[in-house]
């Protein structure tokens, strides 16, 4: 069996996707401005190492213990169908190659499953490993980094079918992402940063998936 392991944000579309749902659940009147600041609050302290990543998802997700349920769920749907009018064509495109030349097209995202689930919903992947939450919006799994190595492996000790990561493909567009490239035989950085190419040290190819 072979993959074609897919992250999301950066390398399917261009940014964070969090920051878009917080802005679409504030335009909803969904979550209170003194949440939203606190959000914002983390994920500065977050970029400056002084926050794990996890307590500051967690603080962005917060507004959803006393959100209406029902507002929450066509906030996700809603969302979702927003994501996918920005996926790159040529991530779009990859993922169709990959599928249909028989792969097991896997999306491997920090981004959280309240949303993502409905994401893949509109995609040709066939399974999603995503960071996961409770009803409060508190991260139970963040899949970031080394998590999600794990993840994946957790996923592939579960199948039937070994699978065979020389002939794999993945496809990252961060430093994060490395430890997952470096499992596959053809491992592809996506628009990388500076940190991602200097950790890659010219040992992975480089793809342009830019509009």
């Amino acid at each position: 069996m072979i993959l074609a392991i897919f992250d999301f944000d950066g390398t399917m579309i261009a940014g964070d996707s969090i920051v878009s749902y917080l802005r679409m659940a504030r335009e909803r009147k969904l979550i209170p401005l003194p949440k939203l600041l606190r959000a914002g609050l983390c994920a500065c302290l977050w970029r400056l190492h002084l926050l794990d990543a996890g307590a500051a998802k967690a603080a962005a997700l917060s507004f959803r213990g006393k959100a209406d349920k029902k507002a929450l769920d066509r906030l996700d749907r809603d969302f979702a169908r927003a994501l996918l009018t920005r996926i790159r064509p040529r991530a779009l495109s990859a993922m169709r190659e990959r599928k249909q030349a028989g792969d097991l097209v896997i999306l491997l995202t920090a981004s959280t499953d309240h949303y993502m689930r409905h994401v893949l919903d509109g995609l040709p992947a066939d399974r999603l490993i995503c960071s996961t939450t409770d009803e409060t919006g508190r991260v139970l799994v963040n899949v970031r980094g080394e998590e999600k190595v794990r993840q994946l492996q957790a996923f592939l000790h579960a199948l039937p079918e070994q699978a065979d990561l020389a002939a794999s493909s993945a496809y990252g567009d961060s430093s994060g992402d490395l430890p997952v490239l470096r499992l596959t035989g053809h491992p592809y950085l996506v628009n990388p940063g500076r940190k991602a190419r200097r950790a890659a040290a010219g040992a992975i190819p480089v793809l342009d998936w830019k509009d």
